[in-house]
């Protein structure tokens, strides 16, 4: 007899999901990440930026930019190697949580959870004017990051 393996429990799914839309792959999402983090130690300068991974499926976090080449994908904030272009973090730009209010400083949240976890201190951390403000940099300072505009 042949035992088919599900890799998401429907009834599961439905509860969970409205809160968190990657609930269907959240474990092995994790799982990944875990294993870039572990793969090797961050050199001198790392690098905060977006990607956007092209995808025309069906998916609840697909975003519309107009301005990339393939205007429809998924959106990932990166944390990278500067010289060696190795990602050592990154999360998934999901939309708004359900009965949450509107993000105010988004840039400097995405910068600071990267950066969680990660033995950064000492170390230089670039990243474009949409994750820039004074707030963030203060609190890089305090982290005793060094950062700055590119």
């Amino acid at each position: 007899m042949r035992q088919t393996v599900m890799f998401d429990d429907s009834e599961y799914r439905t509860q969970y999901r409205r809160d968190d839309k990657l609930e269907t792959i959240r474990e092995c999402f994790d799982l990944w990440v875990n294993t870039l983090r572990n793969g090797n130690v961050p050199g001198f300068m790392l690098i905060v930026d977006e990607e956007l991974v092209t995808f025309r499926g069906r998916c609840p976090f697909k975003q519309y930019i107009p301005s990339k080449p393939g205007h429809y994908g998924l959106k990932f904030w990166i944390l990278s190697d500067r010289k060696s272009s190795y990602v050592y973090n990154l999360e998934t730009c999901i939309g708004k949580k359900p009965n949450a209010g509107r993000e105010v400083i988004l840039g400097e949240k995405v910068v600071l959870d990267l950066l969680e976890g990660t033995d950064a201190a000492g170390r230089y951390v670039t990243c474009d004017n949409f994750f820039t403000s004074l707030s963030l940099a203060r609190k890089l300072l305090e982290k005793t990051l060094l950062s700055w505009v590119q």
